[in-house]
């Protein structure tokens, strides 16, 4: 009703609460086009399949796409005939994108996983903090903001961005009576013995098992193998191609058991999840009711259990310290970018390595100018190429 009346608008739905039918059911009432920004390529991809198999048009602009495909879906856009169209956060950031959607008519901008937009949200990038603005130049005012896991900071973060009104944010409860939650104390010497204890109730049941580190995803999945379980590890440092299949071997029930960094769970629609399992502590409150909110979304019941080490703080906070520049390369950084005249070129792993900050937080740093005004990205522009042999 708050979108339809033309008044921007906050959802706050549990996982499998419905979020995607809040702004699908508008772009099909609504006159124009419906822009849809979403973090995750494979979340896109099963999104837009779905939709056409319902005989809707939509497409999705991502990296995989070729040339053709892409010059393929501009002409759908300019004959007026798609109804949704899905895009990263950093395609906004492209200057010939934002002047193609100048031409367009678009009726709503939805915007998921929109605690990314907060910097007190748990999965902050820093692209989505352009998007207020990106929608203010457009003169969008029809916004619909989703999240699944958002604090009254984070709600607070995205209705200031948006200028949503306080009786246009909707938020459901978080309790799911199916899942039981627990938390069992555990010695780092213990947890592996605890865990197969757990998985022989039932070894065929689809089961994630979270851990912080790549190496204890792979450790893990190696362990469970030998012990007879058909498990296998997910995280962002595998080749994209066996992410995939990991992914679908998962999907089709033929490897019931996945040892996953976080790297593995975002849009992920399988709803007969019966166990959770952390092996390492979760980052934060907010990871963690993301993370459980994958089990049992098909109504029967789920447990969700962390194996809770001391030890396991000590990696969390070096995530921290890693996170956090010095003053000295702050300064450094800032006047390096602003000695380089009126147009240049950056490499975010250039100034990464030369001013000892990590790339993540360079490009937080450089999505903040771009926000105070200092600094205005205008497209991605590759110049050269570096490789280094690993043997």
């Amino acid at each position: 009703e708050s979108l339809l009346a033309g008044r921007p608008a906050l959802a706050i739905f549990p996982t499998g609460g419905g979020k995607s039918l809040c702004y699908q059911l508008p772009a099909l009432l609504l006159d124009g086009i419906t822009l849809v920004v979403s973090p995750l390529i494979a979340l896109m991809k099963d999104q837009v399949d779905a939709l056409k198999q319902r005989g809707i048009a939509a497409a999705r602009l991502d990296s995989t796409l070729t040339s053709e495909e892409t010059f393929a879906i501009y002409d759908q856009i300019r004959a007026g005939s798609l109804k949704l169209l899905y895009v990263a956060p950093e395609r906004l950031a492209n200057e010939k994108f934002r002047a193609r959607l100048e031409d367009m008519s678009i009726s709503l901008l939805a915007i998921d996983e929109a605690h990314c937009i907060s910097e007190w949200g748990h999965n902050f990038r820093p692209d989505y903090l352009k998007l207020a603005r990106f929608a203010k130049d457009l003169g969008i005012t029809r916004v619909l903001a989703l999240t699944a896991t958002a604090t009254p900071e984070v709600a607070a973060d995205i209705r200031r961005n948006f200028d949503i009104a306080d009786r246009d944010q909707v938020q459901l409860s978080f309790h799911r009576p199916n899942l039981t939650l627990r938390a069992t104390p555990a010695l780092e010497n213990d947890k592996r013995a605890i865990l197969l204890d757990r998985l022989r109730d039932d070894p065929t049941a689809p089961t994630i098992i979270y851990g912080t580190r790549q190496e204890t995803a792979e450790s893990l999945a190696a362990f469970l193998k030998r012990e007879g379980f058909p498990a296998r590890p997910y995280h962002a440092g595998l080749r994209p191609e066996t992410r995939e299949a990991c992914q679908e071997a998962f999907m089709s029930g033929e490897a019931p058991i996945i040892t996953a960094t976080i790297a593995f769970g975002m849009g992920i629609d399988k709803a007969d999840i019966r166990a959770v399992i952390h092996y390492n502590l979760p980052k934060s409150l907010e990871n963690y009711v993301q993370e459980t909110g994958r089990a049992g979304r098909d109504g029967g019941d789920a447990r969700c259990e962390i194996l809770a080490c001391g030890d396991d703080r000590i990696v969390l906070e070096n995530f921290v310290y890693g996170d956090t520049p010095s003053q000295r390369g702050l300064q450094a950084l800032l006047e390096h970018l602003l000695l380089q005249g009126e147009r240049f070129d950056v490499s975010n792993y250039d100034l990464a390595a030369t001013n000892d900050i990590r790339p993540a937080v360079i490009a937080t740093a450089l999505a903040q100018l771009e926000l105070r005004g200092v600094l205005r990205t205008t497209g991605s522009f590759y110049a050269s190429f570096r490789y280094q042999y690993l043997q």
